[in-house]
């Protein structure tokens, strides 16, 4: 299998004290040979904005997080396939829970990482229940929450 996780996964993978973090230590040690875990670079975004707002105090422990990340996890990038998902599923989003411009905006990334999980055949790892309202919309995406 191959498994997208998104940025709340990743979090509750690089930190310890976070309430999922031995949920998915052991969903990870269970792993077969042929399965593959892969970050979307929009979840390196993420983290790296959440670096760039954190206080001084915690930058040292987020920056080696980052840099784990990227040095265990192979980052798939965006691609213009999935930027035709990207259309379809903000379009139908936005038409079947009738969010305004702003709000369907506020969504971006959650369906970026959405569409390259489609587009890279990868059951998309994360507990954000935007995901399952994308789901109903498109059963293309496959989910699993690890916690």
């Amino acid at each position: 299998m191959r498994y997208l996780l998104d940025s709340d996964a990743l979090s509750d993978l690089y930190d310890p004290g976070a309430s999922g973090h031995e949920a998915m230590i052991r969903r990870l040690s269970s792993w077969k040979g042929s399965d593959q875990v892969f970050i979307s670079i929009l979840a390196l975004y993420e983290h790296e904005y959440g670096f760039a707002n954190a206080p001084d105090d915690k930058k040292i422990l987020i920056r080696k997080r980052i840099d784990d990340i990227q040095s265990e996890l192979p980052i798939l990038p965006l691609t213009a396939d999935a930027a035709g998902i990207f259309g379809r599923i903000k379009a139908s989003l936005r038409q079947v829970q009738r969010l305004s411009d702003k709000k369907i905006k506020s969504h971006n990334i959650d369906v970026m990482i959405a569409a390259s999980a489609i587009s890279e055949d990868c059951v998309l790892v994360s507990h954000d229940s935007l995901y399952r309202d994308i789901q109903a919309i498109l059963p293309g995406l496959t989910l699993e929450s690890w916690r």
